[in-house]
């Protein structure tokens, strides 16, 4: 009997470490993974009963915000509807999105809230109050960028280049978020599968998600290249024996027979104007100078192949997509067609604002951002977000001569659409070839004020012809709206 007694009190201490472990393992090593779980009930119900804090551009003008109906529901109210890239929805069947989701934590209080705050909530199970986001997002910068880029499908960034704030952020199609968490749920969820289906992509967010062939914007990096390895500086100059179009050739053309060259006649310049005009038998022959392992050693140290560190979702940008592209049989045409931006690269808008801001801040990256802080209701700041180094891309002065060459490609080159009184602006256009009868892809890249750079802005227009032409003319309006705006509150 005194045997089994004890035989029974061995296996209830057994049973009873056994379950302090498994709580000790649950409650305390997987706490944070599991409260941190969508689907866990608990949180999905205190989100429910959280009044989801609001969202402010960098000059305290409300974006997101919450209003209270007759029959006292709070709903969600997305003030610009065109801003939903940045700021994503918070839909009860749906789940969050863009910053929703990447803020929910501290948007639905469950993070940032101080203990009084917590204990009350609990105790007399009041809604949790969630912290207030400051976005870097200059809502009348946005502006100017979402009318820059009109009804044509692509994306217009503006990036502060010393500090990695995000000032502007415009993609389209976009969708109207209100309509993801206000009204009858079979509307809701019509309006969910009309987005879901659209061959638009209203949901992808252009900017940050969608690749393109950059067209010769991607000079900046074959330039950078030849000028960091000692291939070429800035006072070589250039003479090819242009050949005239024929049978074979839709324009003139070059005997290296990977590239022709419809943005000029001829060839007798130094680099700075061979990149002005754009040349592409120059930056082919440079990038088979440099060789593969150069060139792509150079490329990728911009971050490319690599997920960009926003708070929102990005597409690394590729390079190439055959892993033998460089170095198969066709790796000299590879070089060639990479050198002037084709090939097989796949670069997203602010991938190419990396490489700007690079150009505009001495070589090196600093990371990009969209919320500056979080403060709660009270005024307590529970985030603030300073600037970091991302990495250091190039040499400052490579830096600095590739920010004089695309001074020289607005004053006497192709990008010459930017160009203003009394400010001088840096620039290159991308004119970006499409397989079959698309046209072409049209990218300008801009830093200004090229002295003292403050803005880098990024135009890509889907298939709507020359940059010079189109991405140009929308490029300058948004220097002018952001020099204007920054000459008023300096």
């Amino acid at each position: 009997m005194a045997d089994s007694i004890r035989r029974l009190a061995k296996l209830l201490i057994l049973a009873f470490i056994g379950v302090s472990l498994g709580l000790a393992y649950w409650q305390v090593i997987r706490a944070s993974e599991l409260t941190s779980r969508p689907d866990n009930p608990r949180l999905v119900a205190e989100e429910a009963q959280a009044q989801r804090g609001d969202m402010y551009d960098r000059n305290g003008r409300p974006l997101v915000t919450n209003e209270t109906d007759s029959s006292g529901a709070v709903r969600r109210v997305y003030q610009y509807p065109s801003l939903s890239p940045v700021t994503g929805f918070a839909s009860p069947t749906f789940g969050p999105s863009g910053l929703e989701a990447a803020y929910s934590s501290y948007l639905a209080g469950q993070k940032g809230n101080d203990l009084a705050a917590f204990i009350e909530g609990n105790l007399f199970h009041r809604p949790v109050q969630g912290a207030d986001l400051k976005l870097t997002l200059d809502l009348e910068l946005q502006k100017a960028a979402e009318d820059a880029l009109g009804r044509d499908k692509g994306a217009v960034l503006v990036l502060n280049p010393k500090t990695g704030e995000v000032l502007a952020m415009a993609s389209y199609p976009n969708y109207d978020p209100n309509r993801l968490v206000q009204g009858p749920v079979d509307r809701i969820d019509a309006y969910w599968k009309e987005l879901s289906s659209s061959e638009d992509l209203p949901l992808l967010n252009r900017a940050t998600q969608g690749l393109y062939t950059p067209g010769s914007t991607f000079k900046i990096i074959t330039l950078g290249a030849a000028l960091e390895k000692g291939v070429a500086n800035p006072t070589d100059q250039f003479r090819y024996q242009m050949n005239p179009p024929d049978a074979q050739h839709y324009t003139t053309w070059h005997r290296n027979e990977f590239v022709v060259s419809g943005s000029h006649d001829k060839a007798d310049f130094d680099l700075p104007h061979a990149f002005a005009l754009s040349c592409n038998v120059t930056f082919s022959e440079l990038a088979l100078k440099l060789g593969a392992k150069r060139y792509e050693d150079f490329a990728l140290g911009f971050g490319l192949g690599k997920r960009l560190p926003l708070e929102l979702d990005t597409q690394p940008s590729k390079l190439y997509v055959r892993p033998d592209f460089f170095t198969g049989q066709e790796r000299y045409y590879a070089l060639a067609s990479t050198g002037i931006g084709q090939g097989e690269l796949a670069i997203s808008p602010l991938q190419m604002g990396l490489i700007a801001s690079a150009v505009a801040n001495k070589g090196s990256i600093m990371e990009p951002y969209l919320v500056s802080e979080v403060k709660r209701k009270d005024g307590a700041v529970v985030m603030r977000r300073e600037p970091r180094v991302w990495r250091m891309a190039m040499d400052a002065a490579t830096a600095a001569t590739l920010k004089d060459t695309m001074v020289t490609a607005v004053e006497d080159g192709w990008g010459r659409g930017v160009k203003m009184e009394g400010v001088r602006v840096a620039g290159k256009t991308g004119t970006a070839e499409q397989s079959g009868p698309n046209e072409p892809h049209a990218w300008f890249v801009a830093i200004a004020p090229a002295d003292d750079p403050r803005f880098v802005v990024i135009v890509l227009k889907e298939n709507r012809g020359y940059a010079a032409d189109v991405a140009a003319p929308a490029a300058r309006k948004v220097l002018e709206a952001a020099l204007k705006r920054s000459a008023r509150l300096s």
